[in-house]
Protein backbone atom coordinates (compact mmCIF):
# COMPACT_ATOMS: atom_id res chain seq x y z
CA UNK A 1 0.00 0.00 0.00
CA UNK A 2 0.94 3.55 -0.98
CA UNK A 3 -0.05 6.60 0.60
CA UNK A 4 1.59 9.59 -0.31
CA UNK A 5 1.61 12.23 2.75
CA UNK A 6 2.60 15.54 1.29
CA UNK A 7 4.62 16.47 -2.10
CA UNK A 8 5.92 19.73 -2.78
CA UNK A 9 6.83 19.65 -6.79
CA UNK A 10 9.08 22.74 -7.29
CA UNK A 11 7.50 23.29 -11.02
CA UNK A 12 5.78 21.78 -13.77
CA UNK A 13 8.94 21.60 -15.87
CA UNK A 14 11.04 20.81 -12.72
CA UNK A 15 13.32 17.42 -13.34
CA UNK A 16 13.45 16.32 -9.57
CA UNK A 17 10.85 16.65 -6.79
CA UNK A 18 10.45 15.82 -3.31
CA UNK A 19 7.65 14.01 -1.29
CA UNK A 20 6.93 12.61 2.04
CA UNK A 21 5.42 9.42 1.65
CA UNK A 22 4.60 6.52 3.28
CA UNK A 23 4.91 2.42 1.49
CA UNK A 24 4.75 -0.79 3.17
CA UNK A 25 4.61 0.31 6.42
CA UNK A 26 7.55 2.35 6.21
CA UNK A 27 7.67 6.48 6.32
CA UNK A 28 10.31 7.75 3.71
CA UNK A 29 11.65 10.44 2.34
CA UNK A 30 11.75 10.29 -1.44
CA UNK A 31 13.42 12.55 -4.36
CA UNK A 32 12.44 11.62 -7.82
CA UNK A 33 13.99 12.82 -10.58
CA UNK A 34 13.29 12.18 -14.12
CA UNK A 35 16.54 11.08 -16.36
CA UNK A 36 14.52 11.70 -19.44
CA UNK A 37 15.06 15.44 -19.08
CA UNK A 38 18.10 16.19 -20.83
CA UNK A 39 19.10 18.24 -18.17
CA UNK A 40 19.69 15.77 -15.82
CA UNK A 41 22.79 14.35 -15.36
CA UNK A 42 23.78 11.84 -12.38
CA UNK A 43 27.13 11.12 -11.24
CA UNK A 44 28.67 9.74 -8.31
CA UNK A 45 31.29 11.77 -6.48
CA UNK A 46 34.16 11.24 -4.27
CA UNK A 47 35.80 13.18 -1.29
CA UNK A 48 38.22 16.02 -1.46
CA UNK A 49 41.55 14.77 -1.79
CA UNK A 50 40.21 11.16 -2.97
CA UNK A 51 40.22 7.70 -2.33
CA UNK A 52 40.81 7.40 1.75
CA UNK A 53 39.73 10.12 2.33
CA UNK A 54 35.95 11.77 3.79
CA UNK A 55 34.44 15.13 3.88
CA UNK A 56 31.26 16.37 5.34
CA UNK A 57 28.04 16.11 3.45
CA UNK A 58 27.27 20.19 4.10
CA UNK A 59 31.00 20.30 2.49
CA UNK A 60 30.16 18.27 -0.56
CA UNK A 61 27.21 20.07 -0.74
CA UNK A 62 28.87 23.58 -1.17
CA UNK A 63 32.02 22.06 -3.33
CA UNK A 64 29.79 20.63 -5.76
CA UNK A 65 26.60 22.26 -5.97
CA UNK A 66 24.22 19.51 -7.16
CA UNK A 67 20.47 20.05 -7.51
CA UNK A 68 20.54 16.35 -5.10
CA UNK A 69 22.09 14.08 -3.59
CA UNK A 70 22.15 11.03 -1.61
CA UNK A 71 24.57 9.12 0.40
CA UNK A 72 26.85 6.42 -1.83
CA UNK A 73 28.14 3.06 -1.19
CA UNK A 74 29.33 1.89 2.34
CA UNK A 75 33.23 2.22 3.18
CA UNK A 76 35.44 0.90 5.65
CA UNK A 77 36.16 3.27 8.75
CA UNK A 78 39.42 2.52 9.64
CA UNK A 79 40.72 2.67 5.80
CA UNK A 80 38.02 5.21 4.72
CA UNK A 81 37.72 3.22 1.33
CA UNK A 82 34.62 2.36 -0.56
CA UNK A 83 33.41 -1.40 -0.38
CA UNK A 84 31.86 -1.11 -3.83
CA UNK A 85 33.02 -0.41 -7.35
CA UNK A 86 32.48 3.35 -8.61
CA UNK A 87 32.60 4.88 -12.14
CA UNK A 88 32.77 8.43 -12.74
CA UNK A 89 32.70 10.19 -16.09
CA UNK A 90 33.42 6.51 -17.89
CA UNK A 91 36.61 5.94 -15.67
CA UNK A 92 36.54 3.28 -12.92
CA UNK A 93 37.74 5.53 -10.13
CA UNK A 94 37.51 2.98 -7.48
CA UNK A 95 37.58 -0.78 -7.27
CA UNK A 96 35.40 -2.69 -4.46
CA UNK A 97 34.38 -5.94 -5.92
CA UNK A 98 31.24 -6.58 -4.38
CA UNK A 99 27.45 -5.93 -4.16
CA UNK A 100 25.09 -5.17 -7.03
CA UNK A 101 25.35 -1.52 -8.80
CA UNK A 102 23.24 0.68 -10.49
CA UNK A 103 25.00 2.09 -13.63
CA UNK A 104 24.20 4.57 -16.54
CA UNK A 105 24.82 4.26 -19.80
CA UNK A 106 23.83 7.06 -22.59
CA UNK A 107 20.55 5.23 -23.35
CA UNK A 108 19.84 4.22 -20.39
CA UNK A 109 19.83 2.26 -16.83
CA UNK A 110 21.21 -1.11 -16.07
CA UNK A 111 20.82 -2.66 -12.61
CA UNK A 112 24.02 -5.03 -12.38
CA UNK A 113 25.00 -8.32 -10.49
CA UNK A 114 28.26 -7.81 -10.33
CA UNK A 115 31.27 -10.81 -9.50
CA UNK A 116 32.65 -10.92 -6.40
CA UNK A 117 35.98 -9.91 -6.19
CA UNK A 118 36.13 -9.32 -9.81
CA UNK A 119 37.36 -6.85 -12.44
CA UNK A 120 33.91 -5.87 -14.93
CA UNK A 121 34.16 -3.67 -17.97
CA UNK A 122 32.80 -0.53 -17.30
CA UNK A 123 33.05 0.84 -21.38
CA UNK A 124 29.63 0.86 -21.51
CA UNK A 125 28.20 3.06 -18.73
CA UNK A 126 29.52 6.82 -17.79
CA UNK A 127 28.38 6.49 -14.36
CA UNK A 128 28.22 3.57 -11.77
CA UNK A 129 27.91 2.97 -8.13
CA UNK A 130 28.06 -0.40 -6.22
CA UNK A 131 26.19 -0.97 -3.01
CA UNK A 132 23.71 -3.44 -1.96
CA UNK A 133 22.02 -5.66 -0.63
CA UNK A 134 19.74 -6.26 -3.81
CA UNK A 135 15.97 -4.91 -2.89
CA UNK A 136 14.29 -5.82 -6.56
CA UNK A 137 14.81 -7.09 -8.77
CA UNK A 138 12.28 -7.08 -12.10
CA UNK A 139 9.75 -5.68 -10.09
CA UNK A 140 9.75 -8.62 -7.42
CA UNK A 141 11.05 -7.68 -3.67
CA UNK A 142 14.07 -9.85 -2.98
CA UNK A 143 16.65 -8.44 -0.01
CA UNK A 144 19.21 -10.75 -0.13
CA UNK A 145 22.04 -10.19 2.11
CA UNK A 146 23.78 -13.36 0.71
CA UNK A 147 25.50 -13.95 -1.90
CA UNK A 148 26.59 -10.26 -2.65
CA UNK A 149 29.89 -10.42 -0.20
CA UNK A 150 27.62 -8.76 2.63
CA UNK A 151 28.53 -11.28 5.36
CA UNK A 152 26.18 -9.89 8.59
CA UNK A 153 22.69 -10.93 8.05
CA UNK A 154 21.63 -9.62 11.10
CA UNK A 155 22.38 -5.95 10.18
CA UNK A 156 20.21 -6.33 7.68
CA UNK A 157 17.27 -7.74 9.72
CA UNK A 158 16.78 -5.28 12.42
CA UNK A 159 15.59 -1.63 11.88
CA UNK A 160 17.37 1.22 11.66
CA UNK A 161 18.19 4.33 8.94
CA UNK A 162 18.62 2.99 5.57
CA UNK A 163 18.84 4.88 1.80
CA UNK A 164 17.88 3.46 -0.95
CA UNK A 165 18.40 3.96 -4.78
CA UNK A 166 15.63 2.73 -7.24
CA UNK A 167 14.20 3.20 -10.92
CA UNK A 168 10.86 2.67 -12.33
CA UNK A 169 10.03 1.60 -15.74
CA UNK A 170 9.53 4.98 -17.17
CA UNK A 171 13.45 5.97 -15.75
CA UNK A 172 12.25 8.19 -12.75
CA UNK A 173 15.18 7.65 -10.57
CA UNK A 174 14.25 7.31 -6.86
CA UNK A 175 16.35 8.59 -3.96
CA UNK A 176 15.05 7.56 -0.69
CA UNK A 177 16.18 7.60 2.92
CA UNK A 178 13.89 6.41 5.73
CA UNK A 179 12.35 9.04 8.11
CA UNK A 180 12.05 6.22 10.98
CA UNK A 181 14.14 2.81 10.91
CA UNK A 182 13.34 0.12 8.99
CA UNK A 183 14.62 -3.33 8.22
CA UNK A 184 16.02 -4.42 5.01
CA UNK A 185 12.68 -6.79 3.75
CA UNK A 186 10.23 -3.76 4.38
CA UNK A 187 12.88 -1.36 2.67
CA UNK A 188 12.51 -3.60 -0.66
CA UNK A 189 9.11 -3.77 -0.17
CA UNK A 190 8.35 -0.12 -0.40
CA UNK A 191 10.80 0.57 -3.04
CA UNK A 192 8.56 -1.62 -4.96
CA UNK A 193 5.63 0.21 -3.93
CA UNK A 194 6.92 3.20 -5.29
CA UNK A 195 7.05 1.98 -8.63
CA UNK A 196 10.86 1.17 -8.68
CA UNK A 197 11.39 -2.06 -10.88
CA UNK A 198 15.38 -2.32 -9.76
CA UNK A 199 16.67 -1.14 -5.87
CA UNK A 200 19.66 -1.72 -4.41
CA UNK A 201 20.56 -0.66 -0.85
CA UNK A 202 22.86 2.03 -0.08
CA UNK A 203 25.01 2.66 3.54
CA UNK A 204 23.05 3.74 6.14
CA UNK A 205 22.88 4.15 9.81
CA UNK A 206 24.93 7.25 10.63
CA UNK A 207 25.83 7.69 6.71
CA UNK A 208 22.07 8.07 6.34
CA UNK A 209 22.28 11.73 3.85
CA UNK A 210 19.58 13.43 1.64
CA UNK A 211 19.59 16.86 -0.11
CA UNK A 212 17.27 18.25 -2.45
CA UNK A 213 17.26 22.09 -3.84
CA UNK A 214 18.86 23.69 -0.90
CA UNK A 215 17.06 21.69 1.52
CA UNK A 216 18.97 19.21 3.87
CA UNK A 217 16.29 16.60 4.35
CA UNK A 218 18.74 13.94 6.12
CA UNK A 219 22.04 14.90 7.64
CA UNK A 220 24.58 11.99 8.58
CA UNK A 221 26.22 11.71 11.81
CA UNK A 222 30.11 11.27 10.04
CA UNK A 223 31.96 12.34 7.07
CA UNK A 224 31.21 10.43 4.11
CA UNK A 225 33.65 8.89 1.55
CA UNK A 226 31.10 9.26 -1.56
CA UNK A 227 28.16 10.68 -3.03
CA UNK A 228 25.36 9.97 -5.42
CA UNK A 229 24.64 13.54 -6.92
CA UNK A 230 22.09 14.88 -9.37
CA UNK A 231 23.09 17.87 -11.56
CA UNK A 232 20.82 20.17 -14.09
CA UNK A 233 22.54 21.59 -17.19
CA UNK A 234 21.46 24.84 -17.74
CA UNK A 235 22.30 23.75 -21.89
CA UNK A 236 21.89 20.52 -22.50
CA UNK A 237 22.81 19.14 -26.06
CA UNK A 238 19.50 17.90 -27.22
CA UNK A 239 16.65 15.72 -26.79
CA UNK A 240 17.16 12.09 -24.79
CA UNK A 241 15.32 9.01 -25.48
CA UNK A 242 15.92 6.34 -23.34
CA UNK A 243 15.45 2.71 -23.07
CA UNK A 244 13.38 0.56 -20.35
CA UNK A 245 15.89 -0.29 -17.92
CA UNK A 246 17.44 -3.71 -17.87
CA UNK A 247 18.72 -6.02 -15.23
CA UNK A 248 22.02 -7.64 -16.02
CA UNK A 249 23.53 -10.30 -14.05
CA UNK A 250 27.71 -10.34 -14.82
CA UNK A 251 28.81 -12.97 -12.21
CA UNK A 252 28.87 -15.68 -15.14
CA UNK A 253 31.62 -13.12 -16.72
CA UNK A 254 31.42 -10.48 -19.53
CA UNK A 255 33.63 -9.71 -22.44
CA UNK A 256 35.27 -6.18 -23.06
CA UNK A 257 33.68 -4.42 -25.77
CA UNK A 258 35.85 -3.57 -28.63
CA UNK A 259 36.13 0.15 -29.31
CA UNK A 260 37.55 2.31 -32.50
CA UNK A 261 38.25 6.22 -32.04
CA UNK A 262 39.03 8.71 -35.14
CA UNK A 263 38.91 12.37 -35.47
CA UNK A 264 36.23 14.39 -37.69
CA UNK A 265 37.72 18.46 -37.67
CA UNK A 266 38.14 18.81 -33.45
CA UNK A 267 35.24 16.01 -32.22
CA UNK A 268 37.16 12.65 -31.56
CA UNK A 269 34.63 10.05 -32.47
CA UNK A 270 34.69 6.70 -30.16
CA UNK A 271 32.70 3.66 -31.98
CA UNK A 272 32.01 0.78 -29.73
CA UNK A 273 31.64 -2.49 -31.60
CA UNK A 274 29.20 -5.68 -30.53
CA UNK A 275 30.90 -8.49 -28.47
CA UNK A 276 30.16 -10.81 -30.74
CA UNK A 277 29.28 -10.66 -34.53
CA UNK A 278 26.22 -12.26 -34.95
CA UNK A 279 22.55 -12.14 -34.84
CA UNK A 280 21.03 -9.04 -34.00
CA UNK A 281 23.37 -6.34 -32.27
CA UNK A 282 23.66 -2.99 -32.34
CA UNK A 283 26.82 -0.36 -32.45
CA UNK A 284 27.64 2.42 -30.45
CA UNK A 285 29.04 5.94 -31.39
CA UNK A 286 29.37 8.54 -29.20
CA UNK A 287 31.71 11.90 -29.23
CA UNK A 288 33.69 13.91 -27.10
CA UNK A 289 31.09 17.02 -28.00
CA UNK A 290 28.16 17.41 -30.26
CA UNK A 291 28.01 17.21 -33.87
CA UNK A 292 28.04 20.45 -35.44
CA UNK A 293 24.97 21.93 -37.18
CA UNK A 294 24.42 20.42 -40.41
CA UNK A 295 26.95 17.34 -40.03
CA UNK A 296 25.94 13.35 -39.58
CA UNK A 297 27.38 10.24 -38.73
CA UNK A 298 26.61 7.12 -41.45
CA UNK A 299 27.54 4.23 -41.23
CA UNK A 300 27.80 1.22 -44.09
CA UNK A 301 27.92 -2.40 -43.85
CA UNK A 302 29.82 -3.81 -46.77
CA UNK A 303 27.86 -1.91 -49.94
CA UNK A 304 24.46 -2.07 -48.18
CA UNK A 305 22.78 1.74 -48.47
CA UNK A 306 24.01 3.56 -45.68
CA UNK A 307 22.46 4.77 -42.68
CA UNK A 308 22.72 7.78 -40.53
CA UNK A 309 22.16 10.25 -37.62
CA UNK A 310 22.23 13.28 -36.73
CA UNK A 311 23.32 13.61 -33.24
CA UNK A 312 25.82 12.13 -30.83
CA UNK A 313 25.77 9.25 -28.39
CA UNK A 314 23.84 7.81 -31.77
CA UNK A 315 22.77 3.87 -31.57
CA UNK A 316 22.68 1.47 -34.64
CA UNK A 317 20.68 -1.83 -34.79
CA UNK A 318 22.69 -4.32 -36.89
CA UNK A 319 21.25 -7.14 -38.30
CA UNK A 320 24.14 -9.57 -38.90
CA UNK A 321 21.78 -12.44 -39.80
CA UNK A 322 21.28 -11.30 -43.26
CA UNK A 323 25.28 -11.14 -44.21
CA UNK A 324 25.90 -15.24 -44.60
CA UNK A 325 27.31 -16.02 -47.90
CA UNK A 326 30.58 -17.35 -49.41
CA UNK A 327 32.55 -15.34 -47.84
CA UNK A 328 33.01 -15.09 -43.45
CA UNK A 329 34.76 -11.81 -43.83
CA UNK A 330 32.84 -8.19 -44.11
CA UNK A 331 33.50 -4.55 -43.63
CA UNK A 332 32.51 -1.75 -41.55
CA UNK A 333 32.43 2.13 -42.38
CA UNK A 334 31.86 4.78 -40.24
CA UNK A 335 32.13 8.42 -41.00
CA UNK A 336 31.49 11.61 -40.46
CA UNK A 337 29.84 13.87 -43.13
CA UNK A 338 29.79 17.82 -43.07
CA UNK A 339 26.83 19.84 -44.40
CA UNK A 340 27.91 19.32 -47.82
CA UNK A 341 28.08 15.58 -47.55
CA UNK A 342 31.55 15.41 -47.59
CA UNK A 343 33.65 12.88 -45.43
CA UNK A 344 35.54 14.92 -42.29
CA UNK A 345 37.03 11.61 -40.84
CA UNK A 346 36.16 7.86 -40.86
CA UNK A 347 37.18 4.26 -40.13
CA UNK A 348 36.68 1.09 -41.47
CA UNK A 349 37.05 -2.30 -39.63
CA UNK A 350 36.84 -5.37 -40.96
CA UNK A 351 34.85 -7.90 -39.01
CA UNK A 352 34.28 -11.99 -39.69
CA UNK A 353 31.41 -13.55 -39.06
CA UNK A 354 31.42 -16.89 -36.54
CA UNK A 355 32.16 -20.39 -38.45
CA UNK A 356 29.64 -23.26 -38.42
CA UNK A 357 29.31 -26.60 -38.49
CA UNK A 358 28.17 -27.49 -42.14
Amino acid sequence: MLLLLAAAPLSAADPITYSRQAAAGASLHVVEVDLNDPRVVVSPAIAEGGIGRAETFSHFIHRLSPAAAINGTYFDKASLRPIGDIVVDGELVHFGGMGTAIAFASDGVDCIRLPKSRHVDWSDHRAAVAAGPLLVWRRFAKPLPGGEGFGDPSVFARAAPRSALGITADNRLLLVTTARGASLPKLAAAMRDLGAVYAVNLDGGGSTALWCRGRMIRSPKRPLTNLLCVYLEPDPAGPRSLRPPRGLDWRGGRRPRQALAFSAGDLRVTVKLPRTWEGAQSLLVEGDGPLPDGWSISLRVDRRAPVAASSLPARFPLDLKGLRDASPKHSLWVGVLNERGESVGCIEHIFRLPTTAP
